[in-house]
């Protein structure tokens, strides 16, 4: 029955991954072949900018400014917007459509049901971020950009970690009161103080603050796209999520749901 959930919820979830992925996916490659072109021109234009200034906007990745604007602006919105809506909706979202009661009548228990839902937008998020990756992975091979295949691997598993610790922030929130409005509204506003406390503090020279918040771990700290994959980085993402699952768990096997 686990097996049966869990595969409902991908086929629910199939058509807005699907949309997302072709869409990032076309944005990275597209990317890349603008900063083949026109990279020359940015890197100059960017040269003179002060350090915390050209890692804000992404001019010192590999790549240059263009595939720093796609990792450091354009892809992490788009995960952690998709991230925080299906996350809020996968669990609560059947008590606002009044299917809970059916649901819950399957010979499961609520905390089956939970980890099915958890899955699936788990897998939709990996199916977001990896068709990207597949995508640009192939441009790369060509030698035709800067930007080398464990940096991408690296940048990339950092935006699946970091869209994984959002979602999992909303469907606490939602386990919790069973309102996805609700788990989306607070996730969405931790996700948005999180990025300007990321991005703006080095800025003005409290790096040590922006430590504070996840989104520093996703490319602020390590630079994967430079780099690869971090550990310590990851292990931050890591707690984050396990903390929200914990929470989610004990907080929706003692509520009374509706619906």
């Amino acid at each position: 029955m686990s097996a049966e959930l869990l595969t409902h919820e991908i086929r629910q979830r199939r058509v807005g991954a699907g949309a997302l992925a072709v869409i990032i996916a076309a944005f990275g490659v597209l990317a890349l072949g603008i900063a083949e072109a026109i990279g020359g021109l940015l890197d100059d234009i960017t040269a003179g900018f002060p350090e915390s200034l050209g890692a804000f906007l992404g001019a010192d990745s590999p790549g240059g400014y263009v595939t720093g604007e796609m990792f450091n602006l354009v892809f992490p919105i788009a995960v952690v917007a998709f991230a925080v809506i299906v996350g809020a909706s996968a669990l609560a979202g059947e008590e606002r459509d009044g299917t809970m009661a059916m649901l819950s009548a399957q010979p499961v228990s609520r905390t089956r049901v939970l980890w099915a839902k958890a899955g699936g937008v788990a897998l939709a998020l990996v199916a977001v971020v990896g068709l990207n990756w597949v995508g640009m992975a192939g441009f790369i091979t060509s030698g035709a950009t800067a930007l080398t295949l464990a940096g991408l691997t690296g940048g990339t598993v950092h935006l699946l970690s970091l869209g994984l610790a959002f979602a999992a922030i909303a469907f606490a929130v939602s386990a919790a009161t069973g309102r996805p409005s609700v788990g989306s509204s607070t996730a969405g506003g931790i996700a948005v103080v999180a990025y300007l406390t990321a991005t703006m503090l080095p800025i003005a020279g409290l790096e040590s603050w922006a430590r504070l918040s996840p989104w520093y771990y996703y490319l602020g700290r390590s630079a994967p796209l430079s780099n690869g994959l971090n550990l310590a980085d990851l292990g931050v993402f890591t707690a984050v999520i396990a903390v929200c699952m914990a929470l989610a768990v004990l907080t929706y096997r003692r509520r009374d749901l509706k619906g």
